[in-house]
């Protein structure tokens, strides 16, 4: 059976593994995973976009891995499609300081967090806030 171009059928979107670098100076990582035994509310967090340009972005179902000092220590799934604009990601409790040039631009991705208390050790990455990732 012949079904033509494949340009009527909706596209399949392949998931996408990323890593999301958080700064010890910048993220309480303790305080929060200690929130999220306590507070389901802080399960859904704002992650900032960074100031990189990026050519591909995250999309809802994409798989998220968080790394701080060197492991992976949380794990989550992005919950909104791409990035979304305005400030949510710049008020959270977990946040430090009062500078956080990453946070200025005022877009941000929801993640799901699924998974806390991890350390699981990673090659060093960069700095970028987030990249793809292979699994």
């Amino acid at each position: 059976m012949y079904l033509g171009s494949l340009k009527h059928y909706p596209s399949i979107h392949m998931s996408t593994h990323w890593r999301i670098m958080l700064n010890p100076r910048l993220w309480n990582q303790e305080k929060y995973e200690k929130d999220f035994h306590q507070q389901p509310e802080v399960h859904r967090l704002a992650q900032s976009k960074g100031r990189c340009r990026m050519i591909s972005c995250p999309q809802k179902g994409d798989s998220v891995s968080y790394i701080y000092k060197g492991v992976i220590v949380m794990k989550g799934v992005v919950d909104s499609d791409g990035f979304e604009r305005g400030t949510d990601h710049q008020v959270h409790s977990s946040n430090l300081g009062e500078h956080r040039l990453h946070a200025v631009h005022p877009e941000f991705a929801w993640i799901k967090i699924t998974e806390v208390g991890l350390s699981e050790p990673i090659r060093n990455t960069g700095q970028r806030t987030w990249a793809k990732m292979r699994v």
